[in-house]
């Protein structure tokens, strides 16, 4: 009794083993298809740069955007409604913002917490390509349902430790949804964000045109890649 009980023992194990590489190896895998899905990791490797031309519509009204950013070096947001400009620059050892309708007329820095969660936004090569690399961790959580289709889930920590759990649709590799918090007036507040319309880039790279985040929708209107941005753009005047 005692054998064919050690015998049942090592057997689970093996199997639950097994079930945790499988695991591991198709979070890896979805992953795979999904840079093979937005352009591959090669021709991604090579964006150094963008300048993103859009328009955000939230409550009936079209607020027109830019983002311009150097891959690992700065972030640059500059959008304007009646008047007032809205502005935020990110770069790896400090930030800064401007928006007259939060408060802030002039650009302000940035807090320790609110840098922390812009500063994977410096990469501009997509999260997942070279993700080890990068010091990001995946965890798969499974598969899930949302309106008939079906998603596999994978939840990304930066080394930045930044938790992300992302949506990746299994007929077209790509992501369809992402999910994490952020901290607003020191509250954790939850952000879902939905991605639609991908199209390629002038560089070949897919991107979604349109990203749905509560109501408030972006659309992207013109993609220039790898132009020559002024490092400048990054300073706070």
């Amino acid at each position: 009794m005692k054998k064919v009980f050690l015998q049942s023992l090592l057997l689970i194990t093996i199997l639950s083993a097994g079930n945790i590489t499988v695991q591991a190896q198709t979070a890896d895998e979805v992953i795979d298809k999904y840079i093979t899905a937005i352009g591959g990791k090669e021709k991604w490797k090579k964006v150094n740069s963008m300048k993103v031309e859009g328009q955000i519509e939230v409550q009936g009204l079209q607020i027109p955007f830019t983002v311009q950013a150097i891959n690992g070096k700065g972030t640059r947001v500059d959008a304007e409604f009646q008047g007032n400009k809205i502005i935020e620059i990110v770069t790896p050892s400090q930030g800064w913002s401007q928006n007259p309708l939060a408060g802030k007329a002039t650009l302000q820095p940035l807090s320790a917490d609110e840098l922390k969660e812009k500063l994977d936004d410096l990469d501009i090569q997509d999260a997942f390509i070279d993700y080890k690399e990068k010091g990001s961790t995946v965890e798969s959580l499974g598969k899930d349902e949302e309106d008939g289709n079906e998603y596999f889930k994978i939840k990304l920590t930066t080394k930045n430790q930044n938790e992300t759990t992302y949506y990746f649709d299994l007929k077209t590799s790509l992501i369809y949804k992402k999910e994490s918090t952020t901290k607003q007036q020191g509250q954790d507040i939850k952000v879902t964000v939905k991605n639609y319309d991908y199209q390629d880039t002038d560089f070949g790279v897919k991107m979604p045109y349109k990203v749905d985040q509560g109501g408030m929708i972006m659309v992207t209107k013109k993609v220039i890649t790898n132009n020559d941005v002024d490092e400048k753009l990054f300073i706070a005047n």
